[in-house]
């Protein structure tokens, strides 16, 4: 009787998903041959599903990621102008772990320190400073380090049901409210904490010259920006904290699992992007992309059957053994072999012009952490708990089915190179 709702069940890759009753047919893939087809065979942008989906998370649906074309690529343009140059991201570096790792203590580590929810704070204050553009004012600070930063995201599956119902019932809107009440109750709290941090940033904070930050508040005050997508900008400060929280807690925990890559980082420059890219190849920070064809909406004839979203499952295509070999494996090595990542079959921050405004800021960041963390000047070391919760080669495990994926067990032990060889 309900066999129709098995065309719904997932069933893997490269395979075609949808209802009678929806007008959505979504094609899965993790082929980077169908991917490169579909860029050449049409003009895209962002999915309408993946547009949803990305507001939920983001909680604003005004900010640079989520707005349409035409926008997003109006403030993109202005966004690039505003980055750091290439030689403050050390400095910036240094700061962010001297800020996150315990390296003043006097005696070896005893206990792990969980990175997640201390990188999020962290991460958050230094992109306001360093991306935004801010000096921020002491209430600024004393409520950023009030606030419990829970590193969790609510299960993909779910917002497309959510998406589902509100497109099919526009008055499940009071539903889904009590729903997120009642069953993600972090969803809630992130929301909360957002709208504060949002007036909390306006109000005790003042812009840095040339950020932008000054950049925003000039296009609000000309009218060139809305209210709401000013606020949006803001929020987008917060949100990206949490992907590059995700994906800096999991490249140190990669690093206490494979110490002997401190010494090749340290003697060979191309390394720390090679071991980046390589965290990023089997950890994306987001696990999935969407894309459609600009104007299916409009179509007048528009044959049932045709797929109208383009899902990418980036986890499954940075490891389809079809294209990568020995996929499962960390090799950052393997990046060192010219040309590796094209042909769309490595794309941690999507694609074209929808990829991820904040991709080649968060690259340099990972980069240059890296570096530090691997220096004499750190003077850390890492490593893995003994019951560590790891796969079966003593890596990592992340977090499956969020947008965002935290590592499962985020533990880890800090400890000065001075004191260990002192008790050695």
């Amino acid at each position: 009787m309900f066999s129709f709702i098995d065309k719904f069940k997932w069933a893997g890759t490269d395979r075609i998903y949808g209802l009678p009753w929806l007008r959505n047919r979504i094609e899965y893939t993790a082929d980077p041959s169908r991917v490169k087809e579909f860029v050449q065979g049409c003009k895209y942008t962002r999915s309408q599903l993946t547009r949803d989906t990305l507001t939920r998370f983001h909680i604003s649906n005004n900010s640079i990621v989520v707005s349409d074309d035409e926008h997003a690529q109006f403030l993109r343009k202005i966004f690039i102008t505003c980055l750091p140059q290439q030689e403050k991201f050390p400095s910036i570096a240094k700061e962010l772990i001297d800020n996150v790792l315990p390296s003043n203590g006097t005696q070896a580590a005893e206990q792990p320190i969980h990175l997640s929810g201390t990188l999020i704070r962290q991460m958050y204050l230094s992109l306001l400073v360093n991306l935004l553009g801010v000096s921020i004012l002491s209430p600024l600070k004393e409520y950023i380090n009030s606030i419990d930063f829970k590193p969790s995201t609510r299960p993909m599956h779910l917002d497309a049901l959510m998406y589902a119902f509100g497109m099919q019932l526009p008055g499940f809107g009071p539903m889904r409210g009590v729903i997120n009440w009642v069953y993600f109750k972090d969803d809630h709290y992130t929301r909360k904490i957002a709208t504060k941090l949002e007036e909390a940033v306006y109000e005790f904070s003042q812009p840095k010259q040339d950020s932008w930050y000054s950049a925003l508040l000039e296009m609000k005050q000309s009218g060139k920006l809305t209210r709401a997508e000013f606020r949006g900008e803001l929020t987008s400060t917060l949100v990206s904290s949490y992907a590059l929280s995700a994906a800096l807690s999991t490249m140190l925990l990669c690093l206490a699992g494979r110490p002997e890559y401190v010494n090749k980082i340290r003697e060979d420059k191309r390394m720390a992007k090679c071991f980046v890219d390589e965290v990023l190849r089997l950890y994306p920070p987001f696990r999935q992309f969407g894309y459609e064809e600009k104007g299916i909406w409009q179509k007048s004839r528009k044959s049932r059957g045709e797929v109208t979203d383009l899902m990418v499952s980036i986890f499954a295509l940075h490891r389809n053994d079809a294209v990568w070999e020995d996929p499962d494996s960390f090799i950052p090595e393997r990046f060192l072999v010219s040309g590796l990542a094209k042909g769309c079959k490595f794309m941690p921050f999507g694609m074209g012009k929808r990829s991820c405004p904040g991709g080649q800021y968060s690259t340099r960041l990972l980069v240059e952490t890296l570096r530090y963390v691997c220096s004499q000047q750190c003077n850390l070391k890492l490593a893995l708990p003994a019951d560590y919760d790891a796969d079966e080669s003593g890596m990592p495990i992340g977090v499956n089915g969020r947008l965002i994926s935290f590592p499962v067990d985020d533990r880890i032990f800090v400890q000065r190179k001075s004191v260990i060889e002192k008790l050695s």
